[in-house]
């Protein structure tokens, strides 16, 4: 069964725009988008299915490349589902044409660092005092709320636009190969 209203947000190397004031190093796409022509297809199709069948996945929920290479056994289970980076250059390449609606953001070094790890990450900060702290988790879940907020502001106007036409998913796999990371 497929959740309907999945988002997915991709960092990826930045560029600049004149409409935004810093380098955009992420955007966010409804999960549609992966079946727009213009992505790699079945790649973008496996990728959408990987979105909205994971066990779990609630409508409205934004899920993060780095999650979903968790969720594939820490990625030793991408070459089952695609090539995940030409995916996103093409996502984001839509995304620049306004091909589809999208979300362009300028991370902070933080927000990108811990959205771009995996779930159960910790890391270690050194902080210009010599002093040192730690974000993980509960942190990352912070800002992946904060962002999800962002996105109910902007489909409370309106619901993301995924572009067109858009191609079915594939069919095969009948099951995603979902193994969470285990640490092996």
């Amino acid at each position: 069964m497929r959740v309907k209203d999945v988002y997915l947000l991709a960092l990826h190397e930045p560029y600049v725009s004149p409409q935004h004031p810093v380098p955009i190093n992420a955007t966010i796409v409804h999960a549609l988008t992966l079946l727009h022509p213009a992505v790699p297809q079945p790649d973008g199709g496996r990728i959408y299915r990987c979105l909205t069948e994971f066990p779990g996945r609630t409508s409205g929920c934004l899920v993060p490349l780095s999650t979903l290479t968790f969720e594939l056994d820490g990625g030793r289970l991408w070459s089952q589902v695609g090539d995940w980076e030409t995916t996103v250059d093409a996502v984001v390449g839509l995304a620049r044409s306004q091909g589809c609606d999208a979300m362009p953001l300028g991370l902070p070094q933080l927000t990108a660092l811990l959205v771009g790890s995996g779930p159960n990450t910790v890391h270690e900060l050194y902080h210009p005092d010599g002093s040192r702290s730690q974000a993980g988790p509960d942190d990352r879940q912070q800002h992946l709320d904060e962002l999800t907020g962002h996105i109910r502001q902007f489909v409370a106007e309106g619901p993301f636009w995924p572009g067109e036409p858009l191609v079915s998913p594939p069919a095969e796999p009948r099951a995603m190969p979902y193994l969470p990371y285990s640490g092996r």
